[in-house]
């Protein structure tokens, strides 16, 4: 059984409107393409925040404050859950989500589909320049859809592997990841450390589940940050199927066989293996039994 799924490169904005524009945009496009869902990345609806600086924190925050919404009753919350309902497709975006405490704001993943909403997910590996602006979430759901359960994480999130091993054995088929991965260094262009390392995550974290594996990141410049897009779709055996490759703007999308993706890897790699052999009596470090040796 195909599915069809939509990955965006997307081109963010701090201008919410035109933001809103675009995501309605490419869902159109998405959809009539025939996908069953389409993704983008983290904080796309009000853009990634500039850098801190600590010298002027009013310069980073006033702005950043003026555009959070609730997931409850936010009007652009409302105008891309009216479009996914009027086209019948998935909707994976990124919101700066406030809640009923203020200045309480979490990094969120948005799940809405033909029927409303169906989910959230609260970025939960928060740096530490980062938490000037966000909370921390605590949890890993997985939710239903027609065509698989779907496990989401956030950007740095994706850098441990316990994140997409948790959502596995909670059941994910699709473990998607929306980010805003930007160059270390713009003057490597392709080259750069930061592009390898985003290839090589995305790729394992496939493989070490057997899963599904989607990734939606910016590209271009925004808030003094260079994005390379590199938004692709990776199957459980760590073949990237499609990608927007590092400098376009825009959707790259796959008819995939979500399932039987996920029967091929476990019949051509160790698949369900890995999970039954697992010996987490064994991981004593990990699980607080003896005490960690290095310093974070």
């Amino acid at each position: 059984m195909s599915t069809t799924i939509a990955t965006c490169a997307f081109p963010g904005t701090y201008d919410v409107d035109k933001s809103v524009e675009l995501h309605l945009s490419y869902i159109e496009e998405a959809a009539a393409a025939g996908a069953s869902l389409v993704v983008f990345p983290e904080c796309s609806l009000q853009g990634y925040p500039a850098d801190f600086r600590a010298s002027d924190a009013k310069a980073s925050l006033e702005p950043f404050l003026k555009t959070v919404e609730t997931i409850e009753d936010g009007p652009n919350v409302a105008l891309i859950a009216e479009k996914a309902m009027e086209r019948g497709v998935y909707v994976i975006y990124g919101l700066n989500e406030a809640t009923e405490r203020p200045g309480v704001i979490y990094n969120t993943m948005v799940l809405t589909g033909p029927d409303g909403l169906i989910g959230v997910f609260r970025k939960v590996h928060v740096g530490i320049t980062e938490q000037v602006f966000w909370r921390r979430g605590n949890d890993w759901p997985v939710y239903e859809t027609p065509f698989g359960k779907i496990g989401m994480l956030i950007c740095y999130d994706k850098s441990w592997p316990e994140t997409c091993r948790e959502l596995t054995l909670r059941g994910a088929d699709l473990l998607v990841m929306s980010t805003a991965w930007s160059l270390r260094n713009p003057a490597d262009g392709d080259d750069d450390i930061w592009i390898e390392q985003y290839k090589l995550y995305d790729q394992v974290r496939a493989v070490e589940n057997s899963r599904w594996f989607i990734s939606s990141n910016f590209v271009g410049e925004l808030g003094g940050l260079h994005f390379f897009g590199l938004s692709q779709i990776v199957d459980p055996l760590g073949h990237v199927v499609a990608t927007t490759g590092t400098s376009e703007a825009g959707l790259a999308i796959a008819d995939v066989d979500i399932p039987g993706g996920i029967l091929s890897a476990y019949g051509l790699s160790q698949g369900p293996n890995i999970i039954r052999d697992r010996r987490p009596e064994t991981y004593k470090a990990l699980s607080g039994s003896l005490p960690i040796t290095i310093d974070g």
